[in-house]
């Protein structure tokens, strides 16, 4: 099976007239499914884009919710329309909604959109303040409680992703399934916040990586060193791969606003 990664597109930069063009881009490799690491579009044309994308491609996708998917909108509201969306439409299968799925019968696919959650890097001394205690209604009317509370909303949503993760990846390992693929939005290991050819520094970090994310995943490789995890994801807009374990790889997608790219065509 051949699979198309696709990340950090942000779609709703483009025209209508350039995101067919990309979806031409797409269709002219060879694939069998689309997956897709977060930051698609924004709230308000999240829906419209993934159905005008499935109807153009004709092929299943597969994906995780980014923190701009999010954006300019309410995270429970943006959640329940993509998984209206998806219950009436076969081909969209939103993974953070989902247990794994059966890929081929030697791999199985699974993952969860991921929240930065300042465990690593300095959150307190750091001078970054992202959109999204802006444009993300909950982290907007969390921030304008403080700083602390802001980041016990992100750790909130982080460790809630993490939970889910745990219960598909212990389903997962019982499957006869020998290679587990895990879409996830924000790195989950400091070794894959790259940036511009480095690892983020300490100032970046607390919003760039998950460390609730990586320590479940961290877990599981261990526990099960027959087993060969390759983990995909997005967020910092820089691709690198790490690799902690023999059997666990990470890779990190690269993007740029306005010129969406498919990453890599990925043989399982």
């Amino acid at each position: 099976m051949q699979i198309c990664w696709l990340t950090d597109t942000h779609l709703n930069f483009l025209s209508h007239e350039q995101r067919v063009l990309f979806y031409k881009t797409i269709a002219k490799q060879e694939f069998d499914v689309i997956v897709i690491t977060g930051d698609i579009a924004d709230a308000p044309t999240l829906t419209t884009i993934l159905q005008e994308m499935v109807n153009s491609l004709k092929k299943p996708i597969y994906f995780v919710l980014g923190n701009h998917d999010f954006y300019n909108g309410d995270i429970v509201e943006v959640k329940a329309k993509i998984s209206s969306l998806c219950a009436k439409e076969p081909l969209l299968t939103w993974l953070g909604n989902t247990k794994s799925q059966r890929l081929t019968d030697d791999a199985v696919l699974l993952g969860q959109d991921g929240w930065g959650d300042g465990r690593y890097g300095d959150y307190n001394n750091s001078s970054v303040n992202l959109n999204d205690s802006r444009l993300i209604y909950d982290l907007f009317t969390t921030k304008l409680l403080g700083r602390d509370r802001l980041l016990e909303k992100m750790q909130e949503l982080a460790d809630a992703d993490a939970d889910a993760l745990e219960t598909s990846l212990t389903e997962a390992v019982k499957s006869s399934a020998q290679k587990i693929i895990i879409l996830t939005h924000v790195p989950p290991f400091v070794g894959a916040c790259w940036h511009e050819g480095s690892i983020s520094d300490n100032n970046w970090l607390p919003f760039f990586s998950s460390k609730a994310m990586g320590d479940v995943i961290l877990k599981f490789a261990e526990k099960y060193p027959q087993l060969e995890f390759l983990i995909l994801c997005g967020h910092t807009h820089s691709d690198g791969i790490y690799q902690p374990l023999d059997n666990l790889l990470i890779k990190t997608g690269r993007a740029e606003y306005y010129l969406p790219i498919v990453q890599e065509i990925i043989s399982v």
